[in-house]
């Protein structure tokens, strides 16, 4: 690979970044799953089946808020790259009338493959630094 093809990979990887985490705040699920290969491996959510349908059916009804930063992204080979990904998040749900709530910092650690001239998703797991949760009534 050239410099110019690493170049243009690197923004496409992170324009795939940027776009995962508006589908998820955006609750765009199609838009969501489109960011992974068909047979991705995801370690963030524990609801059994594909990364998109996995997260959709935790987060569907959650209002979220993800903040991405400067990811360490490495062309590892024309169609294969890895990356780790800083994150803050911020998830509200409402659960029998009480408002619950989390804020928390860590990284997306990734591995990403070309396929059909697109970067997707091929590895997903997130490692959280810190988290702060709450509950409380919901207020009207």
């Amino acid at each position: 690979m050239d410099t110019l093809e690493k170049l243009v990979a690197l923004e496409d990887i992170r324009r795939l970044l940027a776009r995962r985490v508006r589908c998820i705040d955006e609750k765009d699920w199609d838009g969501f799953a489109d960011c992974y290969t068909e047979d991705a491996v995801s370690w963030s959510v524990p609801v059994p089946g594909q990364p998109g349908d996995r997260v959709a059916a935790t987060l569907r009804t959650m209002t979220t808020v993800h903040q991405i930063h400067l990811p360490e992204i490495e062309v590892t080979g024309p169609d294969t790259a890895t990356g780790i990904v800083p994150l803050e998040d911020s998830l509200v749900w409402e659960q029998d009338g009480t408002k619950g709530w989390m804020h928390a910092y860590g990284h997306y650690r990734q591995t990403y493959v070309k396929q059909d001239g697109r970067w997707r998703i091929k590895e997903h797991r997130l490692t959280r630094l810190r988290e702060e949760r709450g509950t409380g009534p919901v207020e009207a």
